[in-house]
């Protein structure tokens, strides 16, 4: 498969990222619609403590090996790429036996103590065989992303969500006349069957690499097993590791910390399992889903910044940077407005309900924020300073935990605290890694620039205070629709007038270029 360069990688990524999003929301609707949202928060209820276990059993492998297959193929020390798969695999594999036959036996424990509603043991134990599988997946989308090939995690994204949502479907329909439980258990197996698939075909495109492109060599020579590289592995591994486990525990704790605050608010259970619910399964899949073209950079920046190290180009660092914040300026300013101003018909029209838009709209002024947060982190990590992103983290998740402990239980605030909690601690948090930057090697912007996308966001801005008081609310679906696309032609169109973005531009992406090559 043959190497993509770091925009033709990025855009491949972000193709299949917002496929693959459009259809998770395709998905969040479908399930709120056949379970709603007490049903969603009941499967939100285990995910986050899977998600901690899911980080002691990847180990940070998937950006590790990212990183050093990257630096591998920048040296030309492709040879040791087979003792990159090797250790990656024996560390996950061994970790996800271990834990998911511990989570199995103390499955019973688990729910009764850690879970505020028993009936979450169902989705948890089905869910639990999944660890193996996304151990095999992380090693392997980290090889395909160190040699800079993203077609193959990006085909294998979009053949888990297809696959996922297609059995969920069928498999939630069945099981919801049997209740709750069992419809978030079938949940859990349709995101299980997707994994397996996706699995499934990056190993046969593993496979075939090895067959087709560089031979790598198997472990044989008393030089090839020197512990040297497992050294340096684990040395990048464990901040990262560390850094997604206090992120996983934060992850984990906020239902428990949410739903024992609401108690003392005056809510019920089932009350603050489904207000939960709102703020998990509506508000926040809106609120990222911009990410899907900021991630995408963040992945494409880990091995092209451990290239740049290796080869000693720090030049090329700086410039990254300021393609970065441009592109995430770009994407992240316009949809934090779109986000404020339009979060009532927004969560109306998706999700036929209403009441999240205001926790949505205390949330989207840090969007711009928290889009940015991932590659600024992603440029670090390349830089091997996975530690301080660790630090930056930890900081901001410990702000976020107390926000949510000291306003939710407050009756007047209720779950709104949670929102509060995001946006202060998103902020808080891009600042840190912002600071970061400035001490290692300098943080520029393109001031012209950013003053042109500051500009053409605020007329956008107008535009759609306008576009939306100008027609017939009883339309809601067809206005919201006309509204966004208008103002995004406005927006688009005030880029390419101010030259922020041109013809030279988009050549540099994958159907463009060829395009430009044919006229």
């Amino acid at each position: 498969m043959r190497r993509s360069s770091f925009i033709a990688g990025t855009s491949i990524l972000i193709g299949a990222s917002l496929i693959t999003r459009i259809l998770g929301f395709v998905y969040r609707v479908m399930l709120t619609r056949l379970i709603g949202a007490q049903g969603i928060g009941l499967f939100q209820m285990v995910f986050p403590f899977l998600s901690l276990l899911l980080t002691f059993v990847t180990l940070g492998m998937g950006v590790t090996v990212s990183k050093f297959v990257a630096e591998a193929i920048a040296i030309n020390a492709k040879k040791r790429i087979s003792k990159i798969m090797f250790y990656a695999y024996a560390m996950t594999i061994t970790s996800s036996l271990v834990l998911t036959c511990l989570a199995f036996f103390s499955s019973s424990w688990i729910a009764r103590h850690l879970f505020t509603d028993p009936r979450a043991i169902y989705p948890f134990v089905t869910l639990l065989p999944v660890m193996i599988i996304i151990a095999i997946s992380t090693v392997l989308r980290g090889y395909f992303q160190g040699r800079q090939q993203m077609g193959s995690p990006a085909i294998a994204s979009m053949i888990e969500t297809v696959i996922r949502i297609i059995s969920v479907y069928f498999l939630t329909l069945f099981a919801v006349s049997l209740g709750l439980e069992y419809a978030a258990a079938g949940i859990s197996i349709g995101m299980l069957l997707g994994e397996i698939g996706a699995c499934l075909y990056m190993g046969f495109q593993y496979h075939r690499q090895r067959h087709q492109d560089d031979p790598l060599p198997t472990l044989t020579s008393q030089e090839e097993a020197t512990p040297s590289l497992l050294k340096a592995m684990l040395a990048m591994a464990m901040p990262i590791t560390l850094s997604r486990i206090l992120g996983s525990v934060i992850y984990a704790l906020e239902p428990i910390i949410v739903t024992r605050s609401l108690l003392v608010a005056g809510f019920t259970t089932s009350a603050a399992t489904k207000a939960y619910g709102e703020y998990s399964g509506m508000a926040i899949p809106l609120l990222v889903f911009p990410t899907v073209f900021t991630y995408s950079l963040a992945v494409s920046l880990i091995p092209d910044i451990a290239e740049s190290i290796a080869t000693a180009k720090k030049q090329a660092i700086a410039l990254r940077m300021e393609q970065v914040f441009k592109a995430t300026a770009i994407i992240g300013l316009p949809a934090s407005i779109f986000l404020l101003q339009l979060a009532y018909p927004l969560c109306e029209v998706i999700f036929h309900h209403g009441g999240v838009a205001p926790m949505l709209a205390i949330m989207a002024p840090c969007g711009f924020f928290l889009y940015l947060q991932a590659p600024l982190a992603g440029i670090l990590q390349g830089m091997n300073k996975a530690g301080t992103v660790m630090r930056n983290g930890l900081i901001g998740s410990i702000i976020k935990l107390g926000i949510i402990a000291w306003l939710t239980s407050n009756p007047s605030i209720g779950i709104q605290g949670i929102a509060w909690s995001v946006t202060i601690s998103v902020i808080v948090t891009t600042f840190l890694h912002i600071g970061s930057l400035q001490k290692q090697i300098g943080f520029s912007i393109r001031a012209n620039d950013t003053i042109k996308i500051l500009l053409a966001t605020a007329t956008t801005s107008l535009s759609v205070t306008f576009l939306w008081q100008k027609f017939d609310h009883n339309a809601m679906t067809w206005q919201l629709i006309f509204t966004l696309s208008s103002a995004s032609i406005l927006y688009i169109t005030i880029l390419w007038i101010t030259g922020v973005i041109n013809w030279r531009t988009l050549t540099r992406l994958p159907f463009f270029h060829r395009l430009a090559r044919h006229r």
